[in-house]
This record gives C-alpha cells, structure tokens and sequence, in this order.
C-alpha cells in the first residue's frame, strides 16, 4: 500500500510563512517529519533541496519516507555532534528559491525557523544553522551567540567524521 505524504497548504494550518508572497495565488505546503515541519511554495524547491542534501532525486510520491528520513538524518546528527538532545525538539525549515544576496540561511530562535535557498543549500549549511536551533532549544536561556557559533562550526568540521 502506498503511503500518502502530507502536503498541507499554510493558510489551512494558520501558520505564516513570513518570507513567502501574501498573494492568495501562491501555493505554500508543509511537510512534516519527526523533528521539522519543511515549509516550501514550489515542488521544484523542495526537489532541489532534497537533492542538494542528498545527493539523489527523489520521485517525491513514492519516496517521502526517504526524503523525509534525509532531514531528519541530519537532526540526529548534529544532536549526536553535540550530545545535546533538547526535549520536544521541533523546527520549521523553510525553503525559498534562488538566492539573491545576504545569508546563504539563518535560524531565528524567535519564531523557531531555519530559512534556507533550495539553489544554495547543503548538508553541511542545514547541519550548521541546525546546530543553532539545537544549541538554543537545549538551554533555558540560549548561549551567547559567539558561543552558538564556535559550536556550530565545530558541528561544521565533525558532522560525517563517524562515516
């Protein structure tokens, strides 16, 4: 039996994606996996993201449980890097197309969001800002950001060293 994915337009959800046009003619659909809810407006960008993370195109119908497994791959990873495993953890990635100028991606601790360009994304740059949204979710208070920093980038140099 084939499994469904889950493709929910935001509108429905009542969550706003902040960076995505407000035109009520623009598509914008969540994927949920166990840590993260992928935010994206065009199957072409989550293909590419999906791609660039992986290495491997995906049939997105019939390889969700993969795709989604990708994603979340690096989440343990990175919780693993640390030794940092932060309760209830959850993120939304949300994916924009075509990078222009400014952050490559970023994590915003206040609305819990890693925003990221499907054409310029890799596993090392979502492993990095996931180590932010880890190191901030772990603490009460989150470390000073040169702290997240230095241990973002050590997650940088260690994240496949066990591979």
């Amino acid at each position: 039996m084939r499994k469904a994915f889950l493709l929910i337009p935001v509108f429905l959800l009542g969550i706003a994606a902040h960076s995505f046009p407000q035109d009520s003619s623009v598509n914008v659909y969540i994927i949920k996996t166990k840590y993260c809810d992928i935010i994206y407006g065009d199957k072409k960008d989550l293909g590419d993201f999906l791609w660039r993370l992986s290495g491997k195109r995906f049939e997105l119908a019939q390889d969700m449980d993969l795709a989604k497994t990708c994603v979340d791959r690096i989440v343990e990873r990175v919780e693993d890097v640390l030794d940092m495993k932060p309760l209830s953890f959850h993120v939304k990635i949300q994916i924009l197309p075509d990078y222009e100028s400014g952050s490559i991606a970023v994590y915003s601790h206040d609305d819990k969001t890693i925003t990221v360009y499907s054409d310029r994304i890799t596993d090392g740059i979502l492993s990095h800002e996931m180590a932010h949204a880890i190191i901030c979710n772990y603490f009460i208070h989150p470390p000073p950001p040169k702290m997240q920093e230095i241990l973002s980038q050590y997650v940088d140099k260690h994240l496949w060293d066990d591979y």
